[in-house]
């Protein structure tokens, strides 16, 4: 067997022995539609969503749902996202699915309830939450269908007081995700990689 073709197969071997070196993190998926300021959009979800485990001072751990979506038409807006912060690290999967109801409160959203989402933080790339206008919605809601130890997946929606609304998915891994050798063409089994339009 030519040197060449040993060193394919011995690539292959190693890929088929070692699957999870060979596969990189889950992408982020999901997007807002809707309408906003008067036109319809769609943001799609970045990249750098992800499920972290946040640990308190006093050595409590809590899911936090990092959510991070390009508002594209928005003139001065680069981002547009929401940090959700569970209750201690929830596990349900798709069956059980929960709504919380988000309630305005001066300046911003709170859950209804807190045995599941403890916390909501809007933010924007213009350093404050909600830009006005249209301003803090004045009616919000988020469904969790799934949270697994690797990702969290649902979504959120916003009523504003101008009649704009935006339903919000996403499914998140509990990383980031980072380009990797297979992404970028070379690693396990080649392959082209994707265009990261998403960057901030």
């Amino acid at each position: 067997m030519p040197r060449s073709s040993a060193r394919v197969v011995f690539a292959l071997l190693t890929c088929t022995l070692l699957i999870p070196s060979c596969h990189s993190t889950p992408k982020p998926t999901g997007e807002c539609t809707g309408t906003y300021l008067g036109r319809s959009v769609t943001w799609p979800l970045t990249l750098n969503s992800y499920q972290p485990t946040l640990i308190d001072s006093d050595g409590s751990a809590h899911t936090q749902v990092q959510l991070n979506y390009t508002p594209n038409g928005v003139s001065g807006l680069v981002n547009w996202g929401a940090r959700i912060t569970l209750t201690g690290e929830p596990r349900f999967e798709a069956s059980s699915s929960r709504t919380v109801k988000l309630q305005p409160q001066q300046e911003r959203l709170v859950p209804e309830e807190t045995s599941l989402v403890r916390g909501w933080e809007g933010f924007t790339s213009q350093g404050s939450a909600y830009p006005t206008p249209p301003g803090v919605p004045v009616e919000g809601s988020v469904t969790l269908r799934r949270v697994t130890p690797d990702h969290a997946e649902g979504q959120f929606v916003y009523r504003y007081e101008d009649g704009g609304m935006l339903t919000c998915t996403f499914d998140v891994p509990d990383r980031v995700h980072e380009e990797d050798e297979q992404d970028s063409g070379g690693g396990c089994g080649g392959g082209g990689g994707y265009d990261d339009d998403d960057d901030d």
